[in-house]
């Protein structure tokens, strides 16, 4: 045998590899049998079954023909058929399986002792890691990030008829349809949740971008809220505000105290019985905050991996993007806001989770666009929505009538919609205002 010494020590199966080999020489429509399988050379571990197998493959791929001769050719042409036993071994392989009808069992059984074999190397290059140098928090996302990609090469995508997709899409529409379903988790917003197709969606970025001191994070933060209200749990990553003046603006919002009142104490009326009936009600959401600044892509990751294990993760809240750091120090700006960004966009499918990325807008007077955003190809392109707040004037009762642009939307519309919001209480809702004019100054 031509393995290694330590084929006794590591899992593998002599048979079954011989057995694949030998199905496929001895009925090379086999192949189609084991294709869910993905097999590929790593999954020999005897160096010969691997350089066979290739030639296998190659001589399919090519639709020639597959038996001990033509193997054998493609072999010796690359010059590895004395290495691979030569024609005397292909015949043993051959003569060691009687049929190719049992080969996706014998497949299956090489995938297992691979998988097992790559958790040992994964093992043991954690421990290399380990007692490396470098940032703990760095070498426990690469080694989480080595057992993940085990986990990933096991997901098999097999293709479907579109009518077989079509039945198993029927019980979800009827859902839909019975209101037994929602398409997304609701904002809270009614009009924001019908231009997102049913609310948030888990694999997708949302970007919210505005100029400072336009309330994106307020309204980030009531979204939280009416998120976590309906059940699902939130983590809101705060690089920017203290976590006790998000609690401010939580209870402001929740109890419809005034802001300016729970800063100071200066409290009137029943203020104080809505700031504890507020309290009470934030204190039963699944709602998690964490002010740390300066966050990498490995911290963020480490972050909402730990709340998803703990509590589950419905909404990822980063507030906001160009505070993020990079791991990268001596990289332009904008390849780290790539890095980070696309990191984001993987995140989200990762974990399945909605990521609502907070970002900041050039300083311009005029009503933004999509080139606005700071640092902005990157952002554009790994977003599925993009909502542009923009101050358009005042309400009758004094609060801000705010645009929101919605100049790229996958999974809905575009559109413009109105909003309000009051920032005395940090409370937003919806507007009749006029928000179908331009408007060239800013009305904050």
């Amino acid at each position: 045998m031509n393995a290694s010494a330590d084929a006794d020590l590591l899992p593998w199966s002599c048979e079954a590899e011989q057995s694949v080999l030998g199905g496929l020489m001895i009925d090379p429509d086999a192949m189609l049998r084991i294709a869910d399988q993905r097999l590929q050379p790593g999954h020999f571990y005897d160096a010969r079954h691997r350089e066979i197998w290739t030639a296998i493959v190659d001589l399919v791929a090519r639709r020639q023909p597959v038996d001990i001769i033509t193997t054998f050719e493609r072999l010796d042409g690359a010059g590895k058929a004395a290495d691979c036993g030569g024609l005397p071994y292909l015949n043993d392989l051959v003569q060691s399986v009687p049929s190719a009808a049992n080969i996706g069992r014998y497949a299956g059984i090489m995938v297992e002792k691979a998988m097992r074999r790559a958790i040992l190397a994964a093992t043991d290059q954690a421990q290399t890691l380990a007692r490396g140098q470098g940032d703990a928090d760095e070498v426990l996302d690469r080694v989480a990030s080595l057992f993940a990609g085990i986990q990933r090469s096991r997901s098999v995508n097999v293709p479907q008829r579109i009518g077989d997709l079509i039945t198993a899409r029927m019980g979800h529409w009827q859902s839909l349809a019975d209101g037994d379903t929602t398409p997304g988790i609701p904002t809270g917003l009614a009009r924001l949740d019908e231009a997102l197709a049913g609310g948030l969606k888990p694999g997708k970025v949302i970007v919210l971008a505005a100029r400072p001191s336009v309330g994106k994070t307020s309204l980030a933060g009531q979204i939280a809220l009416s998120v976590a209200g309906q059940g699902h749990t939130v983590l809101m990553l705060s690089q920017e505000m203290p976590a006790g003046d998000l609690v401010d603006r939580s209870v402001a919002n929740l109890g419809t105290v005034k802001l300016e009142h729970l800063t100071t104490g200066r409290f009137v009326d029943d203020d104080m019985a809505r700031v504890l009936a507020a309290s009470e009600s934030a204190s039963r959401l699944p709602l998690f905050v964490d002010d740390q600044p300066a966050l990498t892509v490995l911290d963020i990751r480490a972050k909402a991996r730990q709340v998803q294990h703990s509590a589950g993760l419905a909404l990822l809240i980063v507030d906001y993007l160009q505070l993020c750091a990079s791991t990268g120090a001596f990289d332009k700006r904008h390849h780290q806001i790539e890095q980070i960004s696309r990191g984001m966009k993987q995140l989200s499918k990762e974990l399945g989770v909605c990521v609502l990325l907070l970002s900041q807008l050039k300083r311009e007077r005029d009503e933004p666009e999509l080139d606005n955003l700071k640092e902005s190809g990157a952002i554009e392109e790994d977003a599925d929505t993009v909502i542009l707040l923009h101050p358009m004037g005042n309400e009758p009762d004094g609060s801000l009538l705010i645009l929101a642009k919605i100049p790229k939307n996958r999974q809905g519309r575009r559109g413009r919609l109105a909003l309000s919001f009051d920032g005395r209480t940090q409370r937003w809702a919806q507007s009749v205002g006029d928000v179908t004019r331009r408007r060239g100054a800013d009305a904050s």
